[in-house]
């Protein structure tokens, strides 16, 4: 393997500081980023804006969340192809993700769920990362993940699942003939779930094929007590930081990131944790110490892999349908512990991936759906319970899986009549919101001559983020305070909504002549045909006065850049 290109400590960026590295303000100790391209991907607006403005600043690596590479389900076209044009507009030349599946049966549920830990399954896992290298067009490395027990394997042999774990990611790794990211603090988070020493890990990969370093801060949280959960939500720890020490000094000059998702300082905090962690890298550097080769020592070790978990799409299933199925907690364990697979996991373990993909989920519409999710309450668990079950999360695009949500949500309340009609407008809002807001960019702005630029025998071509939304309430003009419970005052409305030049989502109320127009001219009538269809719709004649009314707002719409020209 040889050397990254890029070598230090850099940082994972993320949406909470990406104005200020966009704008050129990071502090001198950041000198390279790592984003994840599922937050970019087939979207337009403001976050790929900010991205490409980051990628003019700064190199960059690339760190995929959900590809699910160790899965069975097909890694669809829909997924890599974004995926690789976003790898070739950043220019980089190595892209990774973890090790793990995350989707069934066209069911994506959002979490680094662990692989059967058996060798039955090493070739087919080889197989699928060197077809997604394929398709990508550059070579892609795999990241060993925190995992809170693995089907197939009982808690009292919980130590011995940590070394399979490692075996089984090692002879993944040759047989692919691929890179690994190695994430340093989940060795940790694993060790300490699981009693095995991080060293003795570490001892027995084979540190050439490091090509990048992962560091973050797990935590203890109560409701998964007694485990360590992989957070990326704290500071990263002394032992971490001595780990990647150990590594670096073996490997030599290799990239590390430092992640940090929750509870996120200022930018310039973080930039103080990086230069101590740069500071510790420096030092390892300059004691270097020899590689080894650690298959000799593999090899006389007990044969960990052997044992037969049974096909892994029967597995996957399996963990599927408990993870996300409808039952009580209770009974969803009983039914853990009755599955030949999952039985030896413990329910107790299953229960932790159970509250982890809900917890992420619901932290995810909080974040999109914000004062709808703040005025559901404790009620919004049922309607996540409930979704779930019936359909559950389909696009690998997290801020998607909002408007899927929003989609199979909108009529059950439509048609449920304790859901305040108000809430029902909402949650439309909130999400025509997130679709304008990411839209694909047309390219290229409307010129002044705009309004002047067609005639009455033209078809317009609009922006492509706008969207016409009726309402049956005045849910546009609520306080945005998640904290605000006032109800939206009843009345049909008709909003234009539209991305503008800075990437800023407006509203724009619609008389019922505008709308009528609009209407029309959305859907491929000539101006003239417009103006004649909307004026018989509300019983007025085709006059001067209403000829300028129409004029007038054509030529609102060319200057708010929703008119593009001539389609």
């Amino acid at each position: 393997m040889t050397d990254a290109p890029l070598h230090g400590v850099g940082l994972g960026l993320r949406w909470d500081f990406l104005d200020e590295v966009a704008a050129g303000e990071a502090p001198p100790a950041l000198r390279f980023f790592e984003v994840s391209p599922e937050n970019y991907m087939r979207r337009g607006g403001f976050f790929p804006s900010a991205l490409a403005e980051v990628a003019a600043r700064y190199p960059l690596i690339t760190h995929g969340l959900m590809m699910g590479i160790g899965g069975s389900s097909p890694i669809e076209a829909a997924y890599l192809d974004p995926l690789r044009d976003l790898l070739r507009a950043l220019g980089v030349d190595r892209h990774s993700d973890h090790l793990c599946w995350s989707a069934h049966d066209g069911r994506c549920l959002h979490d680094l769920l662990p692989l059967p830990i058996a060798r039955a399954h090493v070739r087919a896992v080889a197989d699928r990362i060197r077809r997604a290298q394929d398709r990508l067009g550059v070579p892609l490395a795999v990241e060993n993940v925190s995992y809170y027990g693995a089907p197939g394997w009982s808690p009292a042999e919980s130590a011995a699942m940590g070394m399979a774990e490692r075996d089984l990611l090692c002879e993944i790794l040759e047989a692919a003939e691929c890179g690994l990211l190695l994430d340093v603090n989940n060795v940790v988070v694993n060790a300490r779930n699981h009693g095995f020493d991080p060293l003795a890990y570490l001892e027995g990969i084979d540190l050439r094929r490091v090509v990048q370093l992962h560091v973050a801060g797990g935590e203890r949280l109560a409701a998964h007590a007694p485990l360590w959960i992989d957070t990326h939500g704290a500071s990263v720890p002394p032992e971490v930081r001595s780990l990647m020490a150990w590594v670096i000094r073996r490997t030599g000059p290799r990239p590390v990131i430092y992640e940090r998702d929750h509870r996120i300082p200022p930018l310039a905090e973080l930039a103080a944790e990086v230069e101590v962690l740069q500071s510790i890298y420096d030092e390892a550097l300059g004691s270097r110490a020899p590689l080894g080769d650690p298959r000799a020592r593999r090899a006389a070790l007990p044969d960990r892999l052997g044992r037969d978990l049974g096909d892994l799409r029967g597995v996957e299933s399996a963990f599927t349908g408990l993870i996300l199925g409808p039952d009580a907690p209770a009974i969803a364990l009983a039914r853990a512990d009755a599955s030949p697979v999952l039985r030896d996991m413990s329910a107790a373990r299953v229960d932790v991936y159970r509250r982890l993909v809900r917890g992420n989920l619901r932290g995810l519409l909080a974040r999109l759906l914000p004062r709808t999710l703040a005025r559901l309450g404790d009620a919004a668990t049922i309607w996540i319970d409930a979704w779930l079950a019936e359909v559950g999360p389909r696009s690998r695009i997290l801020r998607e899986l909002a408007l899927e949500w929003v989609a199979w949500v909108t009529p059950r309340w439509a048609a449920d009549p304790s859901i305040p009609g108000d809430l029902v407008d909402l949650v439309r809002h909130e999400a025509i919101e997130i679709e304008v807001g990411g839209a694909p960019d047309e390219g290229g702005g409307p010129t002044p001559e705009v309004a002047d630029a067609f005639t009455i025998a033209s078809r317009l071509r609009f922006d492509p983020s706008l969207r016409l939304q009726t309402y049956a309430h005045r849910v546009h003009e609520l306080p945005e305070s998640i904290d605000d419970r006032s109800a939206a005052a009843a009345g049909r409305c008709v909003l234009l909504i539209y991305r503008d030049a800075e990437h800023e989502v407006r509203f724009l109320e619609l008389s019922p002549l505008a709308e009528a127009t609009v209407r029309r001219l959305l859907e491929g009538a000539s101006v003239a045909v417009a103006i004649a269809g909307a004026a018989a719709s509300i019983g007025e004649a085709v006059d001067d006065p209403l000829l300028a009314r129409i004029a007038a707002l054509l030529a609102d719409l060319s200057a708010r850049g929703i008119v593009r020209g001539v389609a």
